[in-house]
Formats: structure tokens, sequence, C-alpha cells
């Protein structure tokens, strides 16, 4: 059993919640970031100001680019989220319909149109550009075009699809228009876009803007401004000292560049970084090795699954030969003990998948139909699909061709990986030769993006209010990579998310679930409890769902255990 610099009793809580709902893991966890850990005696008290210090997080990969609307991976969007802000930023609890928990950011107030049809942004007239400049309407005018165009370099336009345009009724009023009216309109004019400077921007073609020097030294609003960026080795942000939010609580962070996972984390354990987000289950055990350090367990909106190529990998009008056959999907999602898989690879700190919304945003878990774990069943399926074991063989086939596949699995990730090669034990069980092939990054994406694979093991990190659902698994979704594709789960998705009140909303959303699963789309496997390992002088707010470094700017150093990098204040901020 794995030990944690926790207290039993609260670890004892861990482990149970983690097992049956993720939500109530973070609610419970909570208290532990006010924990205060053991006293840094060879430091001096500082005064009694919990303002400054500095944070380095190590990360195992390089940025790609700050420029908010082609931003996709981390640390990329992590960046953007402290240097710019939203015209409004959605609540802790992630309500994506109407403006209900919204958070005012560059916008102070919004009026809403008598038909819904329109919004009326007003823009805090003390809110400046890191350079100074005044924030305007403009801005918000400028941004939209952006965001909306494909030759900007926008990785999502149709995020905004539904926005029809953005007028200027003064310099401080923007008004965004929509096409139609649908609950969440709020949530696409704030939570979609990050305010773009128009007096840098403007005049720049948009084929232009992803190689602009500004994708790599941003100007934005945000508490925390760009500071510098040495590639292949480290990026800071600084306070921005007279923000119009207020100044952020520290003066620096760092994100230190590694090589690789393993490197991140060993530069937090031998101190020269605080921070490591996603420690692997198996590493937190040796936390307890260091007193100054301890381990923060954390929830995100994602999942893992094993995706089915449902058309075949050289000619996309042809169904897949082996996976066009649903008895052969569900046979599949039959032979996955799924439960044990999850023990064995991450002991309590991940839960068996329902489909493809995790726990935290889905309310009918309990009354949602899996496939159930048979391998009899499994083994009868493939038969009835004509997928025989001959005699003295240990490998199925069908005319010839034997029941073999490469399961395609990111190399950067242990636990996966891990999880990949149980898999092939698991379908070994039933006849079944399947064999973990861990891909590069880069490699992995062409993959998907050209659905040249048969199996893939695969993640999702989720907008809230599951609104990239159509995207993801939706018949015409740009991110779908198995290209399922089931009209009553189409037209059923599209009713729940139409639905103004929860209440209509609910039954629609079990229903699509439902569907999806009974179609064997995919292998639901895990909900992963992140694991972030942190100094225990860092006193972090609420790590949120969708975001854990979302309120970055409030996080706060204990002023009893500074070390030497907190003394050096922020530089170059106004």
């Amino acid at each position: 059993m794995i030990q944690f610099s926790f207290p039993a009793t609260l670890m004892r809580a861990a482990a149970r919640f983690t097992r049956s709902a993720p939500t109530l893991l973070f609610m419970a966890l909570a208290a532990v970031t006010a924990c205060k850990g053991a006293e840094n005696s060879n430091v001096p008290n500082a005064s009694g100001s919990d303002v400054g210090g500095t944070i380095i997080e190590a990360i195992p990969a390089e940025a790609h680019t700050l420029y908010p609307p082609a931003a996709t991976d981390s640390p990329d969007v992590d960046v953007i989220s402290a240097i710019f802000d939203h015209l409004a930023d959605i609540g802790d609890g992630l309500n994506t319909v109407g403006d209900s928990g919204f958070v005012p950011q560059l916008a102070s107030s919004w009026k809403w149109a008598k038909d819904s049809l329109s919004i009326a942004f007003s823009l805090n007239p003390k809110a400046r550009w890191h350079d100074g400049v005044p924030v305007r309407a403009q801005d918000v005018k400028l941004t939209f075009k952006v965001y909306s165009d494909v030759k900007s370099g926008s990785d999502s336009p149709q995020n905004v699809a539904n926005i029809d345009s953005v007028s200027i009724a003064d310099t401080l009023t923007a008004v965004v228009w929509f096409k139609r009216r649908t609950p969440h309109q709020f949530f696409d004019a704030t939570y979609q876009m990050y305010i773009l400077p128009a007096h840098i921007l403007d005049t720049v073609p948009a084929e232009k803007l992803t190689s602009h020097p500004f994708a790599i030294a941003p100007v934005g609003t945000g508490r925390f401004r760009f500071s510098k960026w040495v590639k292949s080795q480290s990026l800071e942000i600084i306070a921005d000292l007279n923000n119009y939010r207020g100044r952020a609580k520290i003066d620096r962070f760092i994100w230190a560049i590694s090589d690789n996972a393993a490197s991140a984390s060993l530069s937090v354990f031998n101190g020269n970084a605080d921070l490591f987000a996603k420690l692997t289950s198996d590493d937190a055990g040796e936390t307890a090795r260091y007193p100054k350090l301890r381990n923060l367990p954390y929830s995100e909106i994602g999942y893992s699954y094993l995706a089915f190529n449902f058309r075949a990998r050289k000619d996309h009008s042809q169904p897949h030969p082996i996976f066009g056959d649903e008895r052969v999907r569900r046979a599949f999602s039959m032979a996955v003990d799924r439960e044990r898989l999850v023990q064995s690879v991450f002991d309590s700190f991940a839960t068996v998948g329902l489909g493809p919304s995790p726990r935290a945003v889905f309310q009918d878990p309990d009354r949602l139909k899996p496939i159930p774990f048979n391998l009899a069943h499994a083994r009868a399926l493939l038969d009835s699909a004509g997928w025989s074991l001959q005699p003295g063989q240990t490998v199925r086939s069908k005319n010839g061709v034997p029941l073999a596949f490469d399961i395609a699995v990111q190399s950067s990730s242990a636990p996966r990986k891990a999880y990949a090669e149980k898999l092939e034990q698991q379908f070994k069980l039933i006849g079944v030769k399947a064999t973990a092939r861990a891909l590069q990054g880069q490699v992995m994406h062409a993959a998907v993006d050209a659905h040249d694979f048969d199996v893939l093991l695969f993640s999702y990190v989720l907008t809230p209010g599951l609104l990239g659902m159509p995207a993801s698994w939706g018949t015409n979704g740009s991110g779908n990579a198995g290209t399922y594709s089931d009209p009553r789960f189409d037209a059923t998705l599209d009713s729940a998310l139409n639905a103004f009140k929860p209440g209509a909303a609910r039954p629609l959303w079990l229903r699509a679930m439902q569907i999806i699963t009974d179609d064997a789309a995919a292998v639901w496997l895990y909900e992963e409890t992140n694991i972030a390992l942190m100094h225990k002088r860092i006193r972090p707010t609420v790590l949120r769902h969708d975001a854990w470094y979302a309120h970055l700017a409030d996080w706060t150093i204990d002023p009893a255990q500074r070390i030497a990098r907190d003394r050096s204040p922020a530089r170059g901020a106004n």
C-alpha cells in the first residue's frame, strides 16, 4: 500500500471517495490545501505578509505557443490563463447555463437584450494592457474576429460558431450578438475567448498571427505579465503590480522545462523546483521520505478510454475489418476487468470509467448500465462474428486473417503504457493478439488526425458542461478519432445541450450515454485522480476541475517557510 504524507484519517477518506465519486474526493481534499507543513528551521521568519515569493513548476515538455487562439496543450494553456483575461470567468461550480456563477473579469457588468440574442458587456474602465494601453471595446471585436477565423490559427472556431458578430456601442461597451438563443450563450462569449489587444494585432494579416512576436512574448491584462522565455529551459511570468483586479499574491511563477516526466519530478524531489502537477501513483510513495514536500490529489473533468477505429485504415469509406462489427467491440469491452486493472495500475487514485462523461459532471452514474466483464460471453460473441479459435492455436482468425492488432499509446504517459501492457494479457484470454505500441506525442496525434490506427489508448480533458461532446463523439465531430456515428446519439445529444432547464437535460444525458455505451463505441477505462507533488510552503487555493491553475494568482507562500528564491522580487512590473 502506498504511504503518503497526509494524516491517516484523511487518506482513508480519500481512498474511499476516489473509488466512488471523484467530486467528493475533490471536496474532501480541498481542506488539505490549507494545511501547513513542518516549519523550515533553516529559514528565518519573514514578515507577516503573505505576499511575495517564487514558485517553480517542473514540466516535462516545452511550450509551443502563447497565442491564445492556437493553444491546445499544457503548458501553453496554463501560461495563457495567467497572462490573459476573459470578459467573465466561470465560477468554481462550472455552470454553463446562463450567467449564474460567472465572475467579472474585463467586463465589470453585462446586460442581456430582451430577446436574449445579444449581451452588452461593460468593460472595467481601470483595465489596462500590460503595456499601459487601456482596454477598449475594439479589443473584444478583434478577439471574436480572430477566434472565428481558421486563417488566424484558431484551433476551434466552432466554439464561437453561434456568435454572429461583435459591435461597439461605445469605447467601453462591446455587444456580442448571437445567431440563436441557446442555454450556453454566455459561456460561448466568455469562457471560449481570451481577450486580445487590438492595438497590437489589428493590423497583422490573419495568416501571420501565429508567427507574430506576440505568440512568444504576449501582452495581456491578467494578474501576471509575461517576463521571459528561454527555449528548452524555462518560461517566467511575474506579478502585474498595479493590475485592475489586484496584484498576484506571489511575485514570480516559473515553468522549468525538463526532457521527460521522470526528470521533472526528480527536480522537485532534489529541491530545484517546487511543484510537479502529475506525479505517478508509484512515485507518490516516495514523498514521505521528503519532509518539506507533500502530495496533493486533485481531479479534473477527464477520462481515458480504448478507442476503436470504425473505418478501414486505408479506405475510410469502408468499415474496419475488425471493429466495424458491434459484436466484436462488445466482446472487447466484456474482456476487460476494469476494476482489477484500475486497482493494479493506479491503486486508489483512479476509478472505473463511465463513458465519455466523468462522474464529476454526470448526475446519474448509478442509473447507467455498463457492458459487464464476462469472458465467456466475450468468447461467444467473437465466435458468432466468425472469429474462431482453431485446435492447437492461441490466436483467433477469420478467413485466414489472425485477430491481431496494435494498441497505440503515447510514450510520455507511464500509467497509460502500463495499462496498455495489461490489456495485452486481458485480450490474450479471449484468443486475441494485441500489442502495445508506444508512440511519441506528434506521431500519436498525426495517427489520430488521419484516423490511421486500429486501437488506441487515449485521454480527453473536457470543457465544462460537456459542450465539447459533439466535437469528440458526434458524427461530424472534428475530434471524433474513431469516426463513431449513431444518429440516435447525435439527436439525443443535441436535445440535451439545448435544454434550458437542468431537469429537462438530465434524462436526455442519461439516454445519450446509454446509447453510446450500448454501441460499444469504446472501452471506457478509467477516470484518473491526479497527484500534485508540492513544497509545503506553498498554500494553493481551490484546484478547479477544469483548470487546477485557475486561481494561481491567489496562491500564497507561507512567510515562515520561505527559501532563498522567495526573496527575489518581481522584476519589470509596473
